[in-house]
């Protein structure tokens, strides 16, 4: 009985569990999880190009000195490049063209190059017109218009210089590196001029009043050197020529000092001459003949002195201020003792000399005559 109750219990829980199984039957099916769907990345914007820019300047703070062009050009090209050109934001590597126009110009300046870099610094090689350059005989403002072209795109912009006289002669500049002012009195002898046409009228008029039957520089011997001297000042004082004490300075240009020099037919013709302008027609008639003449410089002052031989040697001296009334022996007296007070300090500030033919030898050429 025992075992018939066992076998109908064993017969209940399987038939109970088949029954729970069946009624729970599989597991449903999950649905599947769906896809991330791709996402859409933005680039990012890309920085705006910066606009293409160009800046003009002239050296002197703006100022342009024609008997610097003049007489320097040739020689110094930097002194001709006196425009400096920054340009900002060319396109590196690609070509990039400049054009510069002005009165002053033989013809527009026009080039074409690559942009070294981001920001381009340009001083180009100006066509000026040398003859325009002569003829400025007054300070004026000078419109330069420039115009810049580099990928795709073209700014304009202009630059108003004030161009000096060319009777100018630089003689100081302000170092901003030494804070000192620099002698620059080697630009007077770009106004010495050697070649003027009048000088042979001048020499006729002197070996006409039988003083010397020619002109020869050294090549007559060393007492000749005075000789010849005395009969071109005596030849001078004929004419009248008297000393005015008027030396005009330029102002306005902080850094820059400046004298007003006469051309030697300027002289003649007005019958009047500083110290400066004397000493620079003597210069020019006495290096005609083959002398070898020096500007002296002295604080408020300038005079003449002549080597007496063509290597150097001893230096006679003229003080220029007495060719209107004083005889030849009292100029050379008086020059003799502002020469022993001037070459002690030469060197110091307002000393300097300038020998005309080392002058020469360093570029420094004449600003040539304009009928």
């Amino acid at each position: 009985m025992k075992s018939a109750f066992r076998a109908a219990l064993l017969l209940a829980v399987g038939l109970g569990i088949g029954i729970w199984i069946g009624h729970r039957g599989p597991p449903a099916p999950q649905p599947a999880a769906p896809e991330p769907a791709p996402v859409e990345t933005a680039a990012a914007p890309s920085p705006p190009r910066p606009a293409l820019a160009c800046e003009a300047v002239a050296s002197f703070h703006d100022n342009v000195y024609p008997s610097l062009v003049l007489s320097l050009g040739a020689a110094h090209p930097e002194y001709a490049r006196c425009l400096t050109l920054t340009i900002h934001h060319a396109p590196v590597g690609r070509p990039c063209e400049i054009r510069i126009e002005s009165s002053l110009f033989q013809e527009p300046f026009v080039t074409t190059a690559s942009a070294s870099s981001d920001t381009w610094i340009l001083t180009p090689d100006i066509p000026w017109n040398y003859a325009a350059l002569r003829g400025f005989s007054q300070s004026q403002p000078e419109l330069f218009a420039i115009s810049v072209a580099a990928g795709g795109r073209t700014v304009q912009t202009t630059l108003t210089c004030l161009v000096h006289s060319v009777n100018e002669a630089v003689s100081r500049v302000y170092d901003q590196d030494l804070a000192s002012w620099q002698d620059t009195s080697i630009c007077y002898a770009a106004f010495v001029n050697e070649d003027h046409p009048w000088i042979n009228t001048l020499l006729q008029e002197a070996a006409a009043r039988g003083g010397i039957e020619r002109f020869a520089g050294y090549g007559l011997g060393p007492g000749a050197v005075v000789q010849q001297m005395e009969a071109i000042w005596e030849a001078l004082a004929a004419r009248s020529l008297s000393y005015v004490d008027l030396a005009t300075v330029s102002g306005g240009v902080s850094d820059v000092s400046t004298q007003y020099v006469r051309f030697l037919d300027q002289s003649v013709r007005d019958q009047g001459a500083n110290c400066v302008d004397g000493a620079v027609l003597l210069a020019s008639v006495f290096r005609r003949i083959g002398l070898r003449p020096v500007l002296m410089f002295r604080p408020g002052h300038c005079f003449i002195a002549v080597y007496d031989a063509p290597s150097g040697g001893q230096l006679m001296a003229l003080e220029t201020t007495l060719l209107s009334g004083a005889p030849f022996a009292a100029a050379l007296s008086y020059g003799a003792q502002e020469l022993q007070s001037t070459l002690p300090n030469l060197g110091s500030p307002g000393f300097s000399e300038v020998d005309i033919a080392l002058a020469r030898q360093q570029g420094v050429r004449p600003i040539g005559f304009e009928p």
